[in-house]
Formats: structure tokens, sequence, C-alpha cells
């Protein structure tokens, strides 16, 4: 499980001799609300700072936008936030970026003006940088606002991306997708870091009842109404137990949901709406089992925030957790409800001795292969790379 880390080693001690590098990671809002992103972006910042990369962030302060960010440090840069939020336009972004020039620029996602204004200035500085399309290109996405994205793609965002000195993606099913679009540049697959500390060294929890859980933003892209049906078809023998959805998003398919709950008279279904904090937390630790029946995720945080929790978890096949299966912590389904009705059944016969030894699996997942270091170490080491620093990782994937 260690192999290609203990690889990584020396390159990463011989690379703290040369001259520490400055990294600016631009993002358009480190909100609460936003969700994966915002975390998985400080949380890999912060891992950097770890291993002596100067790294820094530059975004809009969600603060003043009705939500709150979900870290203020001194490296976080807040601008004040634009007028028009869809595409996220503000010159401001712009100036800063005139202000300091760094050694290796990374965008997280795409389509919005801060992806395209760092890679643009790059390419002006002639300074390398790299983007993390966070799953922003993969076919479904092109379902919602199909023909604005395919224009913006034509216009800018392809040559954005391939004109990048890598493209970051947390999965192999995220780089097929970009190889599919035409995208030439070099990929690297760094799984996205978790926070672990202090749950990997906390037991797994025995709620006083079995409780199956949703986590997430509401869109209709997340399959949550199958989870309704299945709980409708498991009829009285869930009648001590309880579904819990967690998360907040599309109004209208939010209401949609609670209608379907009315109208097959599901009984022990709570909509708790967004949560946050220690309130989320409690919830979390109430339940029993995570169900992810999502088409696609290209990476799923709210997987690894469970395991890590000694949840296990039942996710769809459109997710990138054959891991489930591997370290036998949860189940890896086809995305039907047939399926998934007989994975919550499993789930719910479960003994719980058994539960118990799936959570801890989990746990040693997480513990082997995404922690903040691990994926603080590959990233430092792409940036290395990139930067003519150091050989080519084995996970960085050239158009060959």
């Amino acid at each position: 499980m260690y192999s290609s880390l203990y690889v990584l080693l020396p390159i990463v001690i011989f690379s703290n001799y040369i001259s520490k590098m400055n990294v600016l990671h631009t993002i358009a809002s480190l909100g609460v609300r936003a969700g994966g992103p915002s975390l998985t972006t400080t949380l890999t910042v912060s891992g950097l700072r770890d291993q002596n990369v100067d790294a820094e962030i530059v975004t809009y302060d969600a603060a003043k936008l009705a939500d709150k960010n979900i870290l203020e440090e001194d490296y976080i840069h807040f601008l004040p936030p634009p007028l028009e939020q869809k595409f996220a336009y503000s010159k401001a972004f712009s100036n800063f970026l005139d202000k300091k020039k760094y050694d290796l620029y990374h965008c997280q996602g795409i389509w919005q003006y801060p992806a395209h204004i760092t890679a643009k200035k790059a390419r002006k500085f002639n300074v390398p940088y790299i983007i993390t399309p966070r799953g922003m290109l993969y076919p479904q996405e092109f379902e919602r606002s199909g023909i604005a994205k395919k224009i913006a793609l034509a216009l800018f965002q392809k040559q954005d991306i391939n004109a990048a000195s890598c493209i970051h993606a947390t999965c192999k099913e995220e780089m097929y997708h970009l190889r599919e679009l035409g995208i030439t540049a070099p990929v690297a697959v760094i799984p996205n870091p978790v926070e672990t500390e202090p749950y990997l060294e906390q037991k797994v929890n025995t709620p006083d009842k079995i409780r199956f859980g949703y986590l997430g933003r509401i869109h209709t892209r997340k399959n949550i109404e199958r989870i309704l049906y299945a709980w409708d078809r498991m009829g009285s023998k869930v009648s001590d137990a309880e579904l819990i959805i967690i998360g907040s998003g599309d109004k209208q398919y939010h209401n949609f949901l609670k209608k379907e709950t009315e109208r097959l008279q599901l009984n022990n279904v709570e909509f708790t709406g967004f949560l946050s904090g220690k309130a989320k937390e409690r919830k979390l630790s109430s339940l029993s089992y995570l169900v992810v029946p999502s088409n696609f995720e290209n990476f799923g945080m709210i997987i690894a925030e469970l395991l890590v929790r000694g949840i296990p978890v039942i996710a769809s096949k459109g997710t990138p957790w054959r891991d489930l299966e591997m370290y036998q912590c949860g189940w890896w389904v086809e995305n039907d409800l047939e399926t998934l009705v007989k994975k919550m059944r499993t789930a719910l016969h479960l003994p719980d001795a058994e539960r118990i030894k799936m959570g801890r699996r989990g746990k040693n997942l997480i513990s082997e292969k995404y922690t903040i270091q691990q994926v603080a170490i590959k990233m430092k080491a792409m940036y290395d790379w990139v930067l003519g620093n150091s050989a080519k990782p084995d996970y960085i994937y050239l158009n060959d």
C-alpha cells in the first residue's frame, strides 16, 4: 500500500533543499456552502505548507455573501465578492494577480473567471499552471447549460486546459473523460485529502437504532429519490430504522423529494437541510450507513468523510470507489433500484459486530491512501516535476 509513497520520499527530501517554491491556488469561493472544493483546497494547501511549500490562496470573501469562509489564515487572500455570481467576474481578481508573480499557479475548478484569468495571466508571465477541473468536464455536466459550456469550451476553456503544464484529476475515470474531450495535457491522478483528526482514533459508533443517511448537495443528478423508493420497497422492515437526508441545494428538487415522501406515506424520514459544525457532527455520528446513489462523482468527498468516521457506505458505480469492495468497508453497486434495495436490506440485517468491523476497515482505507500528508507529498512531487526539479511520478500520465 505504501510502495508509491516510499518512492516519492527521496524526491520530497531532496526537493526540500531546493529553494522554497511559491504557489498560488485560485478558487471562486471558500464558503462552507461551496462544499467539497472549499474543504479539499484548504486541506491541500495546509498539507503543502507542512511540506515546505509556500502555498497561498486567493478567493472571494464568502462571508460577505450570507455564508462563512471554511478557513481564514494569513496565507489566504480574500477579495470583495463580484456583483455577478455565475461567472464570478471581478477586476479585483485580475488586479491581485498583477501584484505578485508566483513560481506556479493552481486553478481550482473551471468555467468561472478566477480560473480563466489565472490561466491567462500565467501564460502572460510565462509561468506554469495546473488546473483541477473537479469533475466539471464529465459528460453529465453538459446536461446543465450545455450550449453555454460548449461555447465556452470552444472559445477559451479548452485552450486554457490544454495549455496547462498538468491537469489534476481525482480518479482515473475523470482522466478518461478528459482524453475523450480531446484534452492532451499531462494528467496527474491524485485523490482529494481527508481530514483524519480526530476521527481515526475514535471508536466506531453504535447508534441507538439503524439509520441510513444521505449527505451532500440536493440536486437531481444525485438520484436521492432512489433512496426514498428503496425505503418504500423495504416497507415494514424499516419501522424501527430511520432515513436522514442532510443537505441543501436545488429548492424545486428538494420540494419534490418532500412531496414524494408524503405521497408514499414514508415513515421515519427526516430532512435536516444544510448542517455544519457541531450540528453536522452530531447527525453524522448517529448514522449507521451512508447511501450515495449519484449518477457520477469525480471523487465523492462525502464517502471519504463517512469512512474516516467508521461508517460503511453503499455507493453507486457512478462513483470511483471500488475501494469499498477491495477493503470490505461498504458496497460498490450498480445504480438501479433493485440493487439498492437489496444492499440496504443486507445492511439493515447486518449484525452490529460485522458493521463495526466494516467501519474499522473504512478507517484503515483512509489512513492508508487519503491522508492530508500523503496527498500533499504527491502534489508537491507533481509541482517539482512541472518546475523541472524532479523526474515524472508514475501517477502522471502523458497523452501517448
